[in-house]
């Protein structure tokens, strides 16, 4: 039997899990670590962390398995992006990690944009000018904290950090390259003009490989550590909303949707049209020849914990359901507009205010509940109308805890007008990378199976007419048409 390893770290936590060669999990192991908040809007991660919680989860993983570690070929990693830590050529972190919450560089997001334009900006790197990316850190740091950019020997993502600690090679992919405001995204290089305007040495990134191919083997003291045959390959990830789209076997006529805190959607390009699609972002994917864009819904499965929080405390999700159900059934007519954190769209008005419209005397908590569910289908609507699916795409394959739930999975084939399915394992960034670790020794792992389809119902007519009060709702509040 082949085993691989695959490690997610994500924001708040890591888990490590082991597949085999059917893509079946035989053991996990997860372990939270906390954010750093030292002011406002600042959010840092201590980097070392990354490191001890992957081999503790993987150790663990590996006793749970009851299997010699000397049986595991290859590992991988699907990791949160954007987040950046500066390290030593000993690999040893100057400072905390910036993570990807992290909002402080709004001045050198601003500069960039006076230097380059928005336009160009997204022309070349797919990108939207905004704080959160990674360039705006590096420049933040040369302005605030010099020594420590020029002391850095590399700066590395959550991903390229646990590849360097593996292996002892720095190595990044297209898909976490492309969240940096410094990636070409047609040339699949590191941008020279970017690099070269404001002073970054090339050398000082990682270097870009696709997703699938080798990093190298592990070191023989993390593989004497671990109980890895010194033969074991480290496989390049991927960021984890692309491994999750690859988990699941991303492809023409299928886009996925991860609906968790926040919801992320994702479709397949042959080809990077940023000139003509500058509706949603747009990333580098895990093979030659291929792009996504990927529109996001900020505040998805966060609005309905929100409404159980208000609304249902001590309740569970079981009973959400069941009110929310009564509430479709009685034919509700309770709208709500998910931009709970700011709009949901490219251009990401914080300004804009999440909304209940529609309320009265007779309006009961479940009404809230479904109204939610399929606010959320709507805007997802709205995104799938950006990237331009309709007409090319025919399935729908649903990840993240949402996906629980068969109520909201329901809604959401019914207010696409799209059939969905739901893979055998939910959180699928795991499987993602297992498939790339095995790529990386020459194997071929299929994506998940389904486990479950919704077509679209008798409903759909009556979510017709619905998303249509809900798009006039939006422009009516919003001037949006």
């Amino acid at each position: 039997m082949s085993i691989y390893l695959a490690i997610d770290l994500g924001t708040t936590g890591c888990r490590s899990i082991l597949f085999d060669e059917k893509l079946c999990q035989l053991a996990a192991s997860y372990e939270e670590y906390g954010l750093i908040t030292p002011r406002e809007k600042w959010t840092e991660q201590d980097a070392e962390l990354w490191w001890e919680l992957t081999l503790r989860t993987a150790e663990r993983a590996i006793s749970k398995a009851g299997i010699s570690a000397k049986e595991i070929k290859s590992i991988s990693i699907s990791s949160q992006g954007i987040t950046v830590v500066p390290v030593d050529r000993d690999l040893k972190p100057l400072c905390n990690a910036i993570n990807w919450l992290d909002v402080r560089a709004e001045q050198e997001a601003e500069q960039i944009e006076k230097d380059f334009g928005r336009d160009k900006i997204f022309k070349l790197t797919g990108k939207n000018i905004e704080p959160d990316y990674t360039l705006p850190k590096l420049l933040w740091w040369k302005k605030y904290e010099p020594e420590i950019f020029n002391g850095a020997w590399k700066f590395l993502m959550p991903m390229d950090f646990l590849i360097a600690k593996f292996t002892g090679n720095c190595v990044t992919d297209h898909s976490m390259a492309s969240g940096t405001l410094m990636y070409d995204l047609k040339n699949l290089c590191w941008s020279r003009e970017i690099l070269d305007f404001y002073g970054i040495e090339e050398e000082k990134l990682p270097s870009l490989a696709f997703g699938g191919e080798s990093a190298g083997k592990v070191l023989p003291k993390v593989a004497k550590k671990l109980g890895l045959s010194e033969d074991c390959v480290v496989g390049v990830g991927a960021q984890d909303q692309k491994c999750a789209a690859h988990g699941v076997g991303l492809r023409d006529g299928v886009m996925t949707i991860s609906l968790g805190t926040a919801a992320a959607i994702t479709k397949l390009w042959n080809e990077a049209k940023t000139e003509i699609n500058t509706g949603v972002g747009w990333c580098g994917y895990v093979k030659p020849g291929a792009f996504v864009t990927e529109g996001t819904i900020g505040t998805a499965g966060t609005c309905l914990r929100f409404t159980r929080d208000l609304m249902f405390k001590d309740e569970d999700y079981v009973t959400i359901d069941k009110e929310a159900e009564e509430a479709r059934e009685r034919g509700s007519s309770v709208i709500f507009i998910p931009y709970m954190t700011g709009s949901s769209d490219e251009e990401n008005i914080v300004s804009e205010e999440g909304c209940f419209y529609g309320v009265n005397l007779a309006s009961q908590r479940g009404d809230f509940a479904l109204a939610v569910m399929e606010g959320v289908a709507f805007q997802m609507r709205v995104i799938l109308e950006k990237m331009e699916a309709y007409g090319n795409i025919h399935t729908l394959i649903l990840l993240g805890g949402g996906a629980k739930s068969q109520l909201w999975s329901q809604i959401i084939a019914d207010a696409t007008g799209m059939q969905l399915k739901v893979p055998t394992v939910i959180e699928a960034a795991g499987a993602g990378a297992a498939r790339l670790a095995a790529q990386a020794v020459g194997d071929d792992i299929p994506p998940l199976e389904t486990a479950g389809v919704y077509n679209p119902s008798e409903r759909t007519a009556a979510y017709e007419k619905k998303y249509g009060k809900y798009k006039q709702i939006v422009a009516k509040l919003w001037g949006k048409e």
